[in-house]
């Protein structure tokens, strides 16, 4: 595990959830405290206008859904929309997926850039960024635009796609469109984590804020250790929403390998020799994907994670090369697996990427709440 790798771990495990009991971790702790009471207020004060009706939410001519979470990453965002996106498709709507794009170069361009107009082809991630690329990759049908104003990126899909229903990648904070539906993504073991918002805590906005949800989707449950505390927990996030909202559970499901050489082909989950594999990640939870790999009965040998949105360097790939001089096979995601691309199939011949979907609890009723949006 690289150094930032492991601090960025000593500080959500040691720090933020208050395994560390050591005097310098305590000041930590009591020093991040005023700086979350300040985020909190902050974000009150930034939101009030919304509440006192001062500011209008700017609405677009078809129905909105947002996917996103309370927390900072590491949810399944991007499987979720995967999922969503495609429900509607096989619905007989049409579908745009905006998204802002985090760590392409379009990020930084104050107009719409479309990374996929639904034809099949799309920008690389160093320009759409890796979560726009990897959804262009897994729905070509579906038109992708990358821009930081879902106000201009949603003017755009209308003028060019005629969508029936829009569809926001990670959009829950983004305040200043209207939504039809919010889908808020939780993880099951911790679904509101330490109950603090940033820096104190992973939340990005309090645990009351859940009461606009319109549907909660608790992700990673089958990591909860039993059933009653999954009960629990359940319990817990229903109390925080409104009325008759459906909290559903889902789990991330591996269905088998992407080679990289041959990214067309699907092999099955025991293609992979069980002996051996080295494991990297370039993701916000790269140690729920290592449990993923390990529970597929593969000998883990290494691993290497590097932080979400990592930018993979010629560096990168040597070392890895290095890790399988004997051929032992590389396993990544499909995220990290879409920016190594730009080296060449060639690049990392030993290398598969696992796919992984999100399988909810109960498929009929959430394609229920979609329906009710036309």
């Amino acid at each position: 595990m690289s150094n930032s790798r492991h601090d960025e771990t000593w500080l959500v495990n040691g720090v933020l959830h208050d395994g560390d009991k050591t005097p310098g971790a305590v000041l930590l702790r009591a020093a991040l405290t005023p700086l979350a009471w300040l985020h909190r207020m902050g974000l009150e004060v930034y939101l009030a206008p919304f509440h006192l009706g001062l500011r209008k939410r700017y609405r677009l001519p078809v129905p909105v859904v947002s996917v996103g979470n309370l927390s900072s990453g590491g949810t399944g965002k991007t499987p979720a929309t995967a999922l969503i996106a495609g429900h509607l498709r096989d619905a007989g709507k049409r579908v745009v997926i905006l998204s802002r794009g985090h760590g392409g170069t379009a990020e930084r361009e104050r107009e719409p850039v479309v990374v996929s107009d639904g034809s099949g082809s799309h920008l690389p991630p160093d320009r759409a960024g890796d979560e726009p690329a990897l959804l262009a990759g897994l729905l070509p049908e579906v038109p992708i635009i990358v821009c930081r104003d879902r106000r201009k990126s949603g003017r755009l899909a209308v003028e060019r796609f005629a969508p029936d229903v829009i569809l926001l990648d990670d959009g829950l904070q983004y305040w200043q469109l209207h939504r039809d539906l919010d889908i808020v993504l939780l993880d099951a073991r911790r679904p509101f984590d330490n109950g603090c918002v940033l820096p104190r805590g992973l939340l990005r906005e309090p645990p009351s804020h859940l009461s606009r949800a319109g549907l909660v989707i608790l992700t990673r449950a089958d990591r909860v250790p039993d059933d009653h505390t999954l009960r629990q927990n359940i319990a817990e996030v229903q109390k925080r929403t409104a009325p008759n909202v459906p909290v559903l559970t889902a789990i991330h499901a591996p269905v088998g390998w992407i080679r990289f050489d041959a990214p067309g082909t699907v092999l099955p989950l025991d293609a992979i020799p069980r002996q051996s594999g080295v494991l990297f990640s370039g993701i916000a939870d790269g140690n729920a994907f290592a449990e993923t790999v390990s529970a597929l009965g593969v000998d883990v040998r290494s691993v290497r994670s590097y932080g979400d949105h990592h930018h993979y360097t010629a560096e990168n790939l040597s070392e890895l090369q290095e890790a399988s001089r004997n051929g032992m096979p590389l396993l990544t995601t499909e995220k990290d697996a879409v920016k190594i691309a730009a080296f060449g199939v060639d690049a990392l011949p030993t290398l598969y990427a696992l796919r992984i979907v999100l399988q909810v609890s109960d498929e009929t009723l959430l394609k229920e709440r979609l329906r009710q949006l036309f």
